[in-house]
């Protein structure tokens, strides 16, 4: 049985820094490509759920299957953590609605405030406002009776826990290579907004990387703490 499943909604936004935190631990990991493989069935200590362009409310199998998964895995208190478009399945399969931002909010930004930091220690350690890798235009009500996390100026929830689920709307498990190649692949889409620069997006990669990747290793490790792995 592998201990971590990875579910990777688009070929290249896969677990980044967080995946090499894994493999450091020693954990056993399984990563599907949820377009193309199913889901196996196995009861894995902790699932992650990872980003892509789709919105949670695209009505696609492989993301039907993904929120019965969510369901299914809270009920047996199965930790969940999902990333981007992950946090919203994980708001959506427990009842809450998705719909579209204000803006997108695409690029570094040192925005997150934290929230409930007595009710759970997920981002203790992590200086607030916290620096963060931004690529979302969508955004989430709060299921009934999770605890916001985190929260930002143009967007009101950007992480909550709900029972054995974690939504974390930005990017903490980015590194260079993952966000040069996003920026690439969505150049055509970002020339379109007017306030993303892509040129100046990649020209920051280099002062606040390092940043947001111990905040990953700080949350990575609270994490493991709050859910006993």
């Amino acid at each position: 049985m592998s201990d971590i499943l990875i579910i990777q909604n688009a070929r290249y936004e896969g677990p980044a820094v967080l995946g090499e935190l894994l493999r450091a631990d020693g954990f056993d990991t399984t990563t599907v490509l949820a377009k193309k493989e199913k889901i196996p069935a196995i009861e894995p200590r902790a699932i992650v759920i990872l980003g892509a362009p789709e919105s949670a409310n695209d009505d696609f199998p492989y993301l039907r299957e993904e929120l019965n998964l969510i369901r299914e895995s809270v009920r047996k208190n199965i930790p969940v953590l999902g990333i981007c478009l992950g946090s919203q399945l994980i708001a959506k399969s427990l009842g809450a609605r998705v719909y579209q931002g204000n803006r997108k909010e695409i690029g570094f930004y040192q925005d997150i405030e934290f929230d409930n930091t007595v009710d759970s220690k997920l981002f203790y350690g992590i200086k607030s406002p916290a620096m963060v890798f931004h690529w979302h235009g969508d955004t989430f009500d709060l299921p009934k009776g999770a605890i916001r996390l985190a929260h930002s100026k143009d967007y009101e929830n950007q992480a909550f826990r709900l029972d054995s689920s974690v939504g974390v709307q930005f990017h903490l498990e980015v590194d260079e290579s993952i966000i040069r190649l996003w920026l690439e692949k969505s150049k055509n889409e970002l020339s379109k907004v007017s306030y993303i620069n892509p040129e100046e997006i990649a020209k920051k990669i280099p002062q606040n990387i390092d940043t947001i990747q111990n905040n990953m290793r700080t949350f990575y490790r609270n994490f493991k703490s709050e859910f006993n792995l």
